[in-house]
């Protein structure tokens, strides 16, 4: 990774260095934090859970925490989400996974923060060193297995599609049948295996909004069909509600245009 052209001759050049588009895409936008709300109906949802918030951010891509992790830090902080999910890629690096899990727990959500692993955790061997640092902050990694956060509410986490890593039968045991159900995948490829297991909610990642949306450059790094065919926002995919979330940091190249970075809130009522 990437290819497609080294993600198009790296983007035209950056979208030629010096135009204005190409330095709103290096500096602005990257730093253009969006805050999106989303209120989700969901089936059978114990009464003392309606109204519950939620917020997901995904795709961290840290190689060392920079302004963008620190605002989007002060966002949840200011949210206040009973829950927090992330959604893969956390690092770029090993030897950061430790800053990932103190800035991580600088919010400390009622019902827990629970993240999945993504491609890069495992590209950077980073999978246990993360879920251990992780654990130590009292925040959860999720690797096909799931966790009850309230009578009725579970979430269920897997290890990354991308790379076939995810086991939704492993994940789903001891998950009792007409309970509410998230998953959180990284990215989603995770649709293919979903659509004779349906959940109230599915969280992913990994697209990030196509990163850069322009003529010729067109989510041009998305070298798969899901993610071309989900790459962000809302989608009803085989009685499953999915939301892809556009992510925070970029890869391989450090710009975005029309794919601002994101932190999804999420409230949840019965339907």
């Amino acid at each position: 990774m990437p290819t497609r052209r080294q993600f198009l001759f790296g983007c035209l050049g950056a979208v030629a260095a010096g135009a204005p588009v190409g330095w709103y895409g290096a500096v602005r936008e990257p730093q253009d934090l969006e805050i999106v709300r989303r209120t989700i109906k969901i089936r059978n949802l114990p009464a003392k859970l309606d109204g519950m918030a939620a917020v997901q951010v995904s795709d961290l891509h840290i190689t060392q925490i920079n302004q963008i992790h620190w605002q989007m830090l002060a966002q949840i902080q200011a949210l206040r989400p009973d829950l927090v999910f992330v959604t893969g890629d956390l690092v770029d690096e090993r030897n950061v996974v430790a800053d990932v899990a103190d800035l991580l727990a600088g919010y400390q959500a009622p019902r827990g923060t629970w993240a999945v692993p993504g491609n890069r955790e495992h590209s950077t061997d980073a999978v246990y060193e993360l879920s251990v640092a992780l654990k130590m902050r009292k925040l959860g990694l999720l690797t096909n297995r799931a966790t009850q956060v309230e009578d009725g509410f579970w979430v269920v986490g897997v290890d990354d599609p991308t790379g076939g890593f995810d086991d939704l039968r492993s994940a789903l045991d001891g998950v009792p049948d007409g309970a509410t159900r998230i998953l959180l995948a990284h990215s989603p490829d995770i649709v293919a295996r979903i659509t004779n297991s349906p959940f109230d909610l599915v969280l992913v990642g990994h697209t990030h909004g196509g990163q850069v949306n322009l003529p010729l450059v067109n989510d041009a790094w998305l070298s798969d069909d899901m993610a071309r065919r989900y790459r962000a926002g809302m989608y009803a995919v085989g009685g499953s509600q999915l939301y892809v979330n556009r992510g925070i940091g970029t890869f391989p190249l450090p710009i975005r245009i029309r794919a601002r970075p994101e932190v999804t809130h999420l409230t949840f009522h019965a339907a």
